[in-house]
């Protein structure tokens, strides 16, 4: 489930909502407005570089 970061287009308030469906309603926690901007994450961006993850499977047992 993904964390989205949002920008009120009303109130200008930035904040992270769980989204659990694609066709879920977002409104400012600060204004209540609907009127809201998805904005490019920096938590996703750097979660997308991560290649630690590729030797998890390594264990060492047969």
């Amino acid at each position: 489930m993904p964390i989205y970061e949002y920008e009120c287009k009303e109130c200008k308030n930035s904040f992270s909502k769980l989204v659990i469906k694609q066709d879920t309603k977002v409104e400012c926690p600060n204004c209540k407005s609907d009127n809201v901007e998805k904005k490019m994450s920096k938590i996703s961006s750097l979660s997308s570089g991560n290649t630690s993850t590729a030797s998890c499977g390594s264990s060492g047992f047969s």
